[in-house]
């Protein structure tokens, strides 16, 4: 009799892409808008249980469908998105549009590569927020 077992899923973001991801978005988001930044938070841990940033790097699709309904409207919810991914992505117009239709499909993994394959390759240069 052969038992089978749960192989350990290989995570898609590292935990320095993670924490990468937290700094920039937070740092990003205090400095523009704090008091924003103040509330998501506080919707996010009551509709979520975990603050804006970290539901963004778990549940990318949820993150997204919780801030509609913050914003009450996609456009909004597009905008603001789209102001993190720029800073996020490096301005990069192909990283942004791909995160973007991902994101608005919920498709987390291919969210969370593109993320991955961004950060991955922008860790050889420094920018500055």
């Amino acid at each position: 009799m052969k038992f089978f077992t749960r192989r350990k899923r290989k995570e898609i973001l590292t935990e320095e892409v993670k924490e990468s991801v937290r700094k920039r978005v937070t740092k990003y988001l205090k400095r523009s808008s704090p008091g924003t930044y103040a509330s998501l938070n506080k919707y996010y841990m009551i509709k979520s249980h975990r603050d804006f940033v970290n539901t963004l790097i778990e549940e990318p699709g949820e993150c997204y469908q919780i801030l509609v309904k913050y914003f009450n409207n996609y456009e909004s919810a597009e905008f603001f998105i789209y102001c993190i991914l720029e800073r996020l992505l490096a301005f990069n117009p192909f990283y942004i549009a791909s995160a973007m239709t991902a994101l608005k499909e919920g498709n987390d993994n291919e969210f969370k590569k593109i993320l991955a394959h961004a950060l991955s390759r922008e860790s050889m240069r420094t920018i500055i927020i």
